[in-house]
């Protein structure tokens, strides 16, 4: 599939607009956290792939993209994991698109940022053509500047029980997530899920409201193909 950047039909840059700190109900746990040196958190818990690993061999799909938009689907349900730090500000982006680290054939790393429009096989399509882009060197560096994703890295090397992303202050706000590898467990396929969140914009609860959309959609992988409304 070789498809322009320029062609993909809703590449659309996420827009950011400023939230009144007047207003914010959490203007005091923000500011808290805001004073300290490394304020996000960091947790890993394992994830029940079974469904939808059958699911994605009897679709013929890529697990990174499906994986993908069930990641990005829940962020863009939890409003808080919208939020950003742009220029020391307090914004809320419209939408949040995914970013996928890309391995190239010759082991080379790239970085590529996908589409989101909540209809997973047009996002599908799209993030597929974007990523094979980036995995020739095309695409990286693309909209570094915009805050309105997340970070996906798969990682099918390793699993592991407990994982740390790297923080800069600079894309601190930005939600990072990795997929270990999987393993067999009690007759199930698990893998590890690691989430990297800033605590001056989420709470466990945020955090529990993401996992709990994550969750549904690993049980009924199906959902991804209809429109979808969280009620946690």
């Amino acid at each position: 599939m070789n498809q322009d950047i320029n062609n993909i039909d809703n590449f659309e840059w996420p827009k950011a607009s400023r939230i009144d700190m007047q207003t914010y109900p959490r203007r005091g746990l923000f500011e808290h956290f805001m004073e300290f040196e490394v304020p996000v958190v960091n947790r890993t818990l394992p994830i029940d792939l079974t469904e939808l690993k059958s699911f994605i061999k009897e679709n013929n799909y890529q697990f990174s993209l499906v994986i993908g938009f069930i990641l990005t689907r829940a962020v863009n349900h939890v409003p808080e994991l919208r939020h950003r730090i742009l220029d020391g500000e307090l914004v809320d982006y419209d939408k949040i698109v995914p970013a996928f680290t890309v391995l190239s054939k010759d082991k080379r790393l790239f970085f590529s940022k996908g589409v989101f429009s909540d209809v997973f096989l047009d996002d599908y399509r799209q993030n597929s053509a974007i990523n094979e882009r980036a995995a020739q060197g095309l695409e990286k560096h693309m909209g570094a500047d915009n805050l309105g994703h997340i970070y996906i890295t798969i990682n099918p090397w390793n699993a592991y029980t407990a994982l740390t992303f790297p923080y800069t202050k600079k894309f601190g706000s930005v939600p990072t997530f990795g997929i270990g590898k999987m393993y067999e467990e009690g007759g199930k396929i698990m893998a590890p899920l690691a989430i990297q969140n800033h605590h001056a914009l989420t709470d466990g609860y945020h955090i529990g409201h993401f996992i709990d959309i994550v969750q549904c959609h690993l049980a009924d992988p199906k959902l991804i193909e209809k429109s979808f409304t969280s009620e946690f």
